[in-house]
């Protein structure tokens, strides 16, 4: 029995009602409700949302009993993954890339082997062999395997923000995925994309998927490998104990590298804007295309003639060989004829309307379209969405808010990219992220094709009204009648 129908099933227990007096009620079928108790049939949105209503359920009953809906349409593992992703966003959206203005000096790591209790001090010795390793030089390598509570995210992300150069390779502790759930996977990308993008591919996350046999022997059995100390760390994090000696360095790098054979990388990144622009262009297909950004993503509108206006360089790429890429782009976008999903803001439209910057391109490359463009790109928006020809979704920022600085989308074969827009703290094109785990190309595709139909965005009807909000904002700005 479906969690859904048990709690419908508690409903009507409680109230002591009849199915049929409830069916007439709320003028619904009452072999509908029978077969809905047994799990044999799903019911009408409409008369969920009337039994809700009949019951008179407050706004927590409300919340499980239409959790519990969706549960139920989607399946229970769809849903967790969806929950997830929704999550994943919300917290991308909150990931500020800012220098810290912390004073606080750390002192410098102990010389010696030491023995470290309290999570504060095993915090502490950890910022302090971090800080100093990072100080000493460029190439600096360092090898991770953390327990699942340890984050050093936010060290990890302030150094490199702080313009350290130094590599990171993590193993990830993750189970083998069975079924369909993979939502605790995509809860490690809360912190994994971040450093990803920050480092610009300097952070190298692995999948460990085998547990050795002797991992819940040894208190200290995870560890931090830098280039002068090795600390063992316990799995609640109380204790830590720390090394200089260069052979138990040497011994727990070779081992970490033999590790990482049976392993899988998880993402793969490039930093340069001509491979960035490559696989951008390369990933496009005729077939389906797939975008989420702050603004919607106007590609399909762009024409030669509109490159050729705004297209500048700054040298350092060839004026033709950009002119030349981004044409093939656009004119493959311009094919997509089913399929083409852009799910955007409210905010990052209002932003183009008002400023005319393309988030997704660099502002050295591209300067702010005028409005009189900005008005020809939102009208043929507008008339493609109510033929059905373009799928356009604002979400809702109560349920689910993007992060200006990325934009994600599926290549021609389902990877799963995430590429920074001139909003990130390095710009547009500085690096993309692509995931070709399968289980996770899988869960996103749903979640993007289950959001149409979802409480996470606008319906298309307000969608519409919205964008003839900007059209006429627009025509007042362009003299345009």
């Amino acid at each position: 029995m479906s969690k859904f129908s048990s709690y419908l099933k508690q409903l009507f227990e409680a109230s002591g009602e009849s199915i049929a007096a409830v069916a007439r009620d709320i003028g619904a079928e009452r072999t509908s409700i029978h077969k809905a108790l047994t799990d044999e049939r799903v019911l009408p949105y409409r008369v969920v949302q009337a039994l809700a209503g009949h019951f008179r359920l407050t706004l927590e009953e409300r919340e499980d009993f239409f959790q519990f809906y969706e549960m139920l349409l989607q399946g229970e593992d769809a849903w967790r993954n969806q929950q997830a992703i929704c999550d994943l966003f919300n917290h991308l959206a909150d990931v500020r890339f800012a220098p810290s203005v912390s004073s606080v000096q750390l002192p410098p790591p102990p010389a010696a082997a030491t023995l470290v209790e309290g999570e504060y001090a095993v915090r502490s010795v950890i910022r302090s062999v971090l800080a100093w390793e990072t100080s000493q030089g460029e190439d600096v390598s360092i090898q991770m395997f953390l327990p699942a509570g340890l984050d050093l995210s936010q060290e990890l992300l302030e150094l490199w923000v702080a313009g350290a150069t130094f590599r990171v390779e993590e193993l990830l502790c993750s189970p083998v995925v069975t079924g369909s759930d993979c939502s605790r996977d995509i809860r490690l990308l809360e912190r994994i994309i971040p450093l990803c993008l920050v480092s610009r591919g300097a952070y190298s996350p692995y999948y460990f998927r085998e547990r050795p046999g002797t991992l819940d022997i040894n208190p200290l059995n995870y560890y931090i490998i830098t280039p002068h100390y090795m600390i063992h760390l316990s799995q609640e994090q109380s204790a830590a104990e720390l090394h200089s000696q260069q052979p138990m360095i040497r011994l727990f790098s070779s081992h970490f590298q033999r590790l990482l054979e049976r392993c899988d990388l998880l993402t793969s990144c490039t930093a340069s804007i001509l491979d960035v622009l490559r696989r951008y262009t390369d990933a496009t297909s005729p077939e389906t295309s797939f975008f989420l950004l702050c603004q919607p993503c106007f590609g399909r509108y762009v024409t030669p003639s509109f490159i050729q206006k705004y297209l500048r360089t700054d040298g350092s790429v060839p004026r033709e060989q950009l002119y030349n890429m981004g044409n093939e782009r656009f004119a493959m976008l311009r094919k997509v004829e089913k399929d083409y999903y852009t799910i955007f803001s409210e905010e990052g439209l209002q932003a183009f309307i008002d400023t005319g910057v393309l988030v997704e391109m660099p502002p050295e490359y591209v300067p702010p379209v005028e409005p009189a463009d900005r008005l020809a790109f939102l009208t043929q928006l507008r008339r493609e969405m109510e033929t059905g020809v373009v799928i356009g979704l604002i979400v809702r920022p109560s349920y689910l808010r993007l992060p200006d600085y990325l934009e994600l989308y599926f290549d021609a074969e389902g990877n799963i990219h995430f590429d920074t827009t001139n909003r990130f703290l390095h710009g547009a094109y500085c690096c993309d992220l692509r995931i070709s785990e399968e289980y996770l190309r899988r869960a996103f595709y749903e979640f993007f094709q289950a959001l149409p139909n979802s409480k996470m965005v606008y319906s298309k009807e307000d969608t519409l009204r919205i964008l003839d909000e900007g059209i006429r904002k627009l025509e007042s700005l362009s003299g345009a009648k």
